[in-house]
């Protein structure tokens, strides 16, 4: 994979290359996910606008690798080093069981029993034995089910074998107002609005929105399967915690100017000998 030369001169986004010794590492941005390592790395596009200060990357059956991120000026990139070291898996307890799950593709959302677990791969220890349902879900791809037994004492495999569903893909438009809004779906970045997003599989997807100045603005959008979603976010001002409209203030009336006294005299005195002279011709003309 390339990564983005300081050359390219963009005014608003630089790049953070996250290095890890494990692949299929999930790497997380002040708590929301990035991607996940491959070929020792993964590169993530930040924003002037939304500086990011803290990372996690880690893999199950691994240590966690946390710490600070020092944000690229714009147009250059910056890399951090993580290194991640096995954690011994304890054998199960005689009154428990294992559940390990993998996926192919890797990535998929794993529930079991209907409840979020985790991003295959992963092992769950001290699992009570009995039946649980495991489905899996990946952007692009059919829903997986099944069923598993776990026993006492012994682990249980699971691989979740997905395939396509170019049928079932849906997409979304999000505009907002303001424009130019940082959009993050299912809480990875995915671009500014107005935004057409693609490929996205069925079901429930959470839509996020930030601007700055504006009140952070969520939704959650049901997708059923090959439909075209429109989403219009109407961001609130932090300034005024109002929606912003447009307010046509009108002009004040001009006053009008009283008379007074000294000018009604003023005017008497022009009129009067006017008034005089035709009141004198009129009696002329009677005689």
């Amino acid at each position: 994979m390339m990564v983005p030369v300081a050359c390219t001169a963009i005014s608003n986004m630089g790049w953070i290359q996250v290095q890890s010794n494990i692949d299929g590492a999930s790497v997380y941005f002040d708590g929301k996910y990035q991607g996940m390592i491959n070929d020792g790395q993964l590169v993530v596009t930040v924003y002037m606008a939304a500086p990011v200060q803290a990372f996690t990357v880690e893999k199950p059956g691994f240590t966690t690798a946390r710490g600070t991120i020092t944000m690229p000026d714009a147009g250059e990139t910056t890399s951090l080093y993580t290194r991640l070291r096995p954690v011994p898996v304890p054998a199960p307890s005689l009154s428990h069981g294992s559940l390990s799950v993998d996926s192919f593709p890797q990535g998929a959302k794993i529930y079991l029993n209907g409840y979020f677990f985790g991003i295959a791969p992963f092992t769950i220890d001290d699992v009570t034995p009995g039946s649980y349902t495991i489905d899996a879900v990946l952007n692009g791809y059919n829903p997986y089910a099944t069923m598993v037994r776990i026993s006492p004492g012994s682990r249980t495999n699971v691989t979740c074998l997905l395939r396509s569903g170019s049928s079932l893909l849906n997409s979304v438009y999000v505009t907002s107002d303001p424009p130019n809004a940082f959009v993050y779906l299912d809480n990875i970045y995915s671009g500014e609005t107005p935004l057409t997003i693609n490929d996205i599989g069925i079901g429930d997807h959470i839509i996020e929105l930030y601007a700055p100045g504006y009140v952070y603005w969520n939704s959650t959008v049901n997708l059923k399967g090959g439909v075209s979603y429109t989403v219009y976010a109407k961001m609130v001002s932090q300034k005024t915690g109002e929606y912003v409209t447009s307010i046509t203030i009108p002009a004040s009336p001009a006053p009008t100017p009283a008379t007074t006294k000294a000018g009604a005299s003023l005017i008497w005195v022009i009129l009067a000998p006017g008034i005089v002279w035709l009141v004198a011709g009129i009696r002329r003309k009677k005689k």
